[in-house]
């Protein structure tokens, strides 16, 4: 293999290193978002009015917390790929 060879193979591997770190950045940005909004929907949902005589309107915080739910699990699957591909980036430096 040639010298200009061998150096461009680590060059190319940082730049895709530096593309799935903005990957991670963004799966992790989207957990922390998720993990807001459930706790808000929770909050809703723990400090609803208990009354006998009319139910409690708790729709839409159930389906805020379900959607959120959704979006941490999808977020998750998309770090996990992330640092699937991270790991196969560092094996081809070794």
């Amino acid at each position: 293999m040639s010298v200009s060879a061998q150096v461009s193979v680590p060059a190319a591997v940082f730049a895709a290193m530096d593309k799935v770190s903005g990957a991670l950045q963004a799966a992790l940005r989207g957990v922390q978002s998720s993990l807001k909004t459930l706790d808000t929907a929770a909050q809703k949902i723990a400090t609803a009015p208990v009354r006998r005589d009319e139910p409690a309107d708790l729709a839409d915080p159930l389906v805020d917390a379900l959607v959120a739910q959704r979006s941490l699990e999808a977020s998750a699957v998309a770090m996990k790929r992330a640092d699937d591909v991270l790991g196969a980036l560092l094996d081809a430096l070794v």
